[in-house]
């Protein structure tokens, strides 16, 4: 086997006969190539945010996260069609300004998203249950989607447009999840937080617990991790949401997620070059 990337190549003999299980040595290979790309530049924003961090005032700290929650809040609504704009998004979370002639929905949805942002930063960093991701959802919509908040779907559901994309069905959201769960209850150090972070995004998505709220729900859960494990938090913007999509789709498609594992590292790794 051999991979290429740029100016790097690994190459591995396999023997004279095809391995029967040649599939799962593909992707362990390509993870290993990858690895060595990312690993580096990951524990080097580790260290050089740890030094950094290290020099900021608890209130400070506080501050800047509450300054990332907003824009967070405005990136992750907007990704998902809000149609608040940057400065409306501002103006209501800082100023306590409604936006005029927009949304009630969008506006209830971003002022409780940001909160429960807040809210999650300031508090000790428990181990995340069903329970916690089912509070999640009713904080954010329950006042938006009355039924539903803070409830698994009871249907079945896909992508529009796209029917080689199936999400989980009923029966098999509670034990995915629980799955999921533990392997974050379970995390060994093996793989860096930010591939965990991403797994657990791939992952949740495609179980797809909810009827609508999904995408929020994940981005939350990503943020909560890197912020547990003391890394840079993730902002994935609105602009770049193309992309997003498309190297998520590539990986529902193909049933692997090293297409949207290599996006999200190197677009963490992109946004925190400034600790290399």
């Amino acid at each position: 086997m051999r991979h290429k990337s740029g100016e790097k190549q690994l190459k591995r003999y396999l023997g004279k006969t095809i391995p029967k299980n040649i599939e799962q040595l593909k992707i362990e290979f390509l993870l290993e190539f990858y690895h060595n790309q990312w690993n580096p530049h990951i524990q080097m924003i580790y260290q050089k945010y740890q030094k950094e961090s290290k020099t900021i005032p608890m209130s400070i700290k506080i501050q800047n996260f509450e300054n990332f929650g907003i824009y967070f809040t405005y990136n992750t609504q907007k990704i998902e069609g809000s149609k608040l704009t940057q400065e409306d998004t501002k103006d209501l979370l800082i100023h306590g300004i409604t936006p005029n002639k927009k949304s009630k929905i969008d506006t209830i949805e971003t002022l409780k998203h940001y909160d429960l942002f807040v809210t999650l930063v300031n508090s000790e960093l428990k181990k995340i249950t069903l329970d916690t991701i089912l509070n999640w959802h009713k904080e954010i919509f329950g006042q938006t989607k009355i039924g539903e908040s803070g409830n698994i779907r009871t249907y079945n559901v896909g992508i529009l447009g796209n029917d080689k994309i199936e999400f989980s069905t009923v029966p098999q959201i509670k034990p995915k999840l629980k799955k999921l769960l533990n392997l974050l209850d379970k995390y060994d150090g093996k793989i860096t937080p930010v591939e965990l972070a991403c797994i657990v995004h791939y992952e949740f998505v495609n179980i797809h617990p909810f009827g609508d709220g999904n995408g929020r729900i994940t981005r939350l859960l990503v943020n909560y991790i890197l912020l547990k494990y003391n890394y840079p938090l993730m902002l994935i913007q609105n602009k770049d949401r193309k992309a997003y999509f498309k190297s998520l789709e590539r990986s529902q498609l193909e049933d692997n997620s090293i297409h949207f594992l290599k996006w999200f590292m190197k677009y963490y790794i992109k946004n925190n070059k400034k600790y290399l």
